[in-house]
């Protein structure tokens, strides 16, 4: 979108520039390429006519890419730990230390999707409070931002423990952002209209559901709408999203925990999702990651299945909960053709707290080493230590679970 515009900027200096009255023409593009226009007159012409121009150009021939985070988990000693590395100029609390690592790769990628596991209510009417019914401060919404997350996921086990009121005021806080959130839904209709992320002229329908919300439920009264897993909704809405836009994104809460297979549950539900036309199917919830696949259809089509991204950040209790990762693909358009979803990456990361549980970090596992894992809270977290949480046993876990076709280069190489 960064060249069209620029392309924009040129071609209207040549047209303003040209003296011509009466007719002006978009320069022809190189030869052999699809895009051809007529002539404009042009008095007719104006900003929006050349900007839909070059945006259906991009849509001839176009790669976009995306990067999946999953769950965010927001324990205390996180949230106080970024209220101590806060100062003067920043807000109450700063959470971007804890992400510095990734940073540049997730303001790299065109589009980016997190699962964010705990709410956002208010600090001052609910109070902060981790397991069981988690409520984070709002900062870190303004930090996940400032970071360049673009699409929010917040339905999960945990979205209603503070309540309806609490899952009401966390989507009106979610209605200050720029974030396009999914998951949370003011009511029925909400809940059936097909939230779109558009880029380049490719609209992609997002969709979201949840196994369920640990046994709290909502009053019979509320308006307020959990997308629970169902198999008539999952393809009623995935086959209705079809319609509206180029491709559809089912982010789904599901699995079980701990647990780096899926499970029955699991397979059949994307199973439904592929035979309806997903072509993405997000999944997390375990809190360790699980294998990534391609699925057929019944129609012939292809889905790529990522069954479980594990923990972007937790301070949970085992050392299989510290690994996750990102995975990154493009959305290619060749000559005007179907969007499909190329060049598939799984990074793998490393979450790191200290015996102390601070000095909390997340690291690209390619950067992490046997010195910090020997440093690892999971070593005496409880009342068992945790032995098995060495930077070897780590990356022989990845490539145990991950298909070579998705690691990336330097797990490939090792034997």
């Amino acid at each position: 979108m960064k060249k069209s515009i620029l392309t924009f900027i040129l071609v209207l200096f040549v047209v303003l520039t040209s003296g011509c009255t009466e007719l002006a023409k978009v320069p022809s593009p190189p030869q052999g390429t699809p895009f051809e226009t007529e002539a404009i007159p042009a008095d007719t012409l104006n900003e929006s006519d050349y900007a839909d121009l070059f945006i259906e150009e991009d849509r001839k021939n176009n790669r976009i890419s995306f990067l999946c985070a999953g769950d965010n988990v927001i324990h205390p000693a996180l949230y106080i730990e970024a209220k101590r590395r806060a100062d003067e100029s920043t807000r109450t609390y700063n959470f971007l230390p804890m992400y510095s690592d990734v940073a540049e790769l997730i303001a790299s990628y065109d589009i980016t999707f997190i699962n964010q596991e705990t709410l956002m209510a208010g600090d001052e009417k609910y109070g902060l409070s981790g397991y069981p019914h988690f409520n984070s401060p709002q900062d870190l919404a303004y930090d996940l931002q400032d970071l360049g997350f673009d699409i929010v996921n917040i339905a999960n086990n945990h979205m209603v423990d503070k309540g309806e009121s609490g899952l009401r005021d966390t989507l009106d806080f979610y209605d200050t952002l720029d974030f396009l959130m999914i998951g949370g839904y003011r009511n029925n209709e909400d809940y059936n209209a097909v939230r779109i992320y558009e880029e380049d002229g490719v609209k992609i329908a997002m969709l979201s559901y949840t196994y369920g919300t640990n046994g709290l439920k909502l009053p019979s009264s509320s308006d307020l709408v959990i997308p629970y897993l169902n198999e008539d909704t999952v393809e009623r809405q995935i086959k209705d999203a079809r319609e509206k836009a180029d491709l559809v994104f089912v982010s789904v809460h599901w699995g079980e925990e701990n647990y780096t297979t899926p499970f029955p549950d699991q397979k059949k539900y994307a199973k439904i999702m592929t035979d309806a036309g997903a072509d993405v199917i997000i999944g997390h919830h375990p809190h360790v990651i699980q294998p990534i696949e391609w699925m057929t259809g019944k129609d012939g089509n292809t889905t790529l299945c990522i069954y479980s991204l594990g923990n972007l950040v937790s301070e949970m209790a085992k050392s299989i909960n510290m690994v996750g990762g990102f995975v990154t693909f493009d959305i290619v358009v060749e000559n005007g053709g179907a969007p499909f979803i190329d060049n598939v990456k799984f990074i793998p990361t490393i979450f790191h707290y200290g015996m102390n549980y601070f000095s909390t970090h997340l690291y690209f596992m390619e950067d992490y080493n046997e010195e910090l894992a020997s440093k690892h809270g999971t070593r005496i977290y409880g009342s068992t230590s945790d032995h098995t949480y060495t930077y070897k046993n780590f990356k022989a876990l990845v490539k145990e679970i991950i298909d070579d076709e998705f690691l990336p280069d330097y797990l490939k190489s090792e034997s």
